[in-house]
This record gives structure tokens, sequence and C-alpha cells, in this order.
């Protein structure tokens, strides 16, 4: 497949700052990356689902405010709206499928007996680490997406997205182990990734800075001065978009944009239409036939 539209930053006041769009019109893209450089992206979020699979390579990989130890093999899964920041020293070969999967995508795939996108629970584990001997058929079928891809052979897109589900369901099958899903490693200065935390847990609530700050008692400018030079954004930009990201997932899903609006912690249907069409292009609506064109999901580079 063609590689997104990539735009990048450089440094300013010794702050790596990377800013990089691409824009998948697909229910899916493949990527397939192979570097010494290490990865230098922030902590970010996505609109959409990614499956990282470690060709080889180790390191870690913080997901949702915890981190964990990270080597080949390993099977790495990011919902919508969570904040991820992989971390990989440079020098060292780091070699790795991305798999991108559309909201829109993922709600075919919701049926009574499978909620597929449960896959990508935080609470259960983001790594799934399957056992040496099915490594290479969870590498085999990512070659398969790739090779599917870039054929032009008949059918070949089903084909591939046939393979896109065939790799969540076995997936799936391996979370059930408990024993394949990877254990947390603490952070050796885990005070900000608490707070990152805590803030995810409580999007939806009527919750105010002054409020976070007080329940970490932390000094509210020293706590904001931190997320923004941790995570890279401002903590009030951070929430505002994490909360328009989960409310476009639930409106996608079939819930009313007004249903949407008050259960993501606004107040203000104004205020959060407003919001969202700044962000997204127009306002807040259900998905139609009329409506259902493949959305245009930004992201940073492949990581």
């Amino acid at each position: 497949m063609e590689e997104a539209d990539e735009e990048v930053m450089g440094k300013d006041n010794d702050n790596q700052t990377v800013e990089s769009r691409g824009y998948l019109h697909e229910d899916f893209r493949l990527f397939h990356n192979t570097d010494t450089l290490g990865t230098e992206v922030g902590i970010h979020f996505h609109d959409f689902y990614k499956v990282t699979y470690v060709k080889y390579g180790a390191g870690r990989y913080m997901i949702d405010g915890r981190l964990y130890d990270i080597k080949a093999g390993d099977i790495i899964l990011v919902g919508t709206g969570v904040p991820h920041q992989p971390l990989f020293a440079a020098g060292e070969l780091y070699d790795r499928y991305t798999l991108y999967i559309s909201s829109a995508m993922m709600m075919d795939f919701d049926i009574p007996e499978c909620h597929i996108y449960e896959l990508f629970s935080s609470e259960s584990g983001n790594v799934i680490r399957p056992r040496d001997e099915e490594t290479d058929k969870f590498a085999g079928m990512m070659k398969r997406i790739d090779a599917e891809t870039s054929s032009s052979s008949y059918a070949s897109y089903l084909a591939a997205r046939l393979c896109v589900i065939s790799f969540l369901i076995e997936a799936g099958r391996a979370r059930e182990d408990s024993s394949l899903t990877v254990p947390l490693e603490l952070s050796e200065d885990d005070s900000l990734l608490e707070v990152l935390r805590y803030v995810n847990e409580n999007l939806c609530k009527d919750i105010s800075i002054s409020d976070i700050a007080a329940h970490f008692d932390m000094d509210e400018q020293s706590m904001l001065d931190g997320f923004k030079n941790s995570f890279g954004c401002p903590m009030n930009e951070y929430i505002t978009n994490r909360r328009l990201t989960k409310a476009r997932e639930m409106i996608l899903g079939g819930t009313a944009p007004a249903d949407a609006c008050y259960a993501c912690g606004y107040a203000s249907y104004t205020e959060f239409s407003g919001a969202y069409q700044e962000k997204y292009g127009s306002a807040p609506r259900l998905r139609t036939e009329e409506n259902a064109e493949y959305d245009v999901l930004s992201d940073f580079l492949p990581e």
C-alpha cells in the first residue's frame, strides 16, 4: 500500500517535537519498518486501532500510563484514544509490522457473540507474548497481509481483509491464556504516569485541573509544566482531544451525538459540537449510508 503523507518538525528549545500526519482512507493499512534509529515519538493517541507485531528488537512501550518490557514476537494492542509511546533505543535493530484498523471496520466486527474491540482493553493488558512455536504463525499472517495489499491479483484486498480478521481472532485466542499476557513494569519516575492514568480514568467526570493537583498533593503549575514537558501538550488540550476521540468512537458505533457529548464529560452540547467540528471538520452526526465514506485518520510516523 502507499505510505502515508508525513511531516516532521525538528527540535525546539532542546525538546523534540514530532508532528507527523498520515492519512488513512482504507479500512486498514499495514507498514513494515526496520531501522536502528530508535523511536523519538512523543506520547500520543489515535482515532483508530493499532496492532504492532515485533519481528525483531527489544525495548519498552508505554500504554495508558503503564510500562511494558517488549521483546521479539510480542503483539502490542492499542485502542482508539489510548495514549502510548514506543521506547526503543537508538543503535538497536527494531523490525516490526504496524497495522492500523479504522473504527468503522472494527464496528463491522461487533457481533453479539464477539465484541472484538474488547481485545484492545487496557485493563486486560495491552501486550500478548505468543508461545515460541506460534510466533512464526503470527509473523506469517502479517507477511500475508503485506503481500496481499501489494498484489494486483483477483480479490487481493478482500484476501488481505480476511487475513486481518484472522490475525485478530488468533490474537484473541492467545489473550484468553493469561500466561501469555506480558506483565507490567514499574517506571523509574512514575509520578507523571500516575497523573496521566488518573486523567484517563476520570475523563468523563466533572473534574478540574485543581482537583487533579489536589488528588496528588502537587503544586498545580508544577504539575502542568511537568505534564507538558513529558507528554508534549498542555493537559487541557490533552483532555479535550481524548474526550473528542472517545465521543467520535461512540458516535461511529451508533450513539446519538448528544448522548456521546454528555457521556464524555461535556456539560454543554454547543461547546462539544464546536470543538468536534474544529477537530474533525464536520458537525457530530451518526454514521449513515450517506456519510459512510472512509474517515480521514491522522497519525504520527509509523512507530
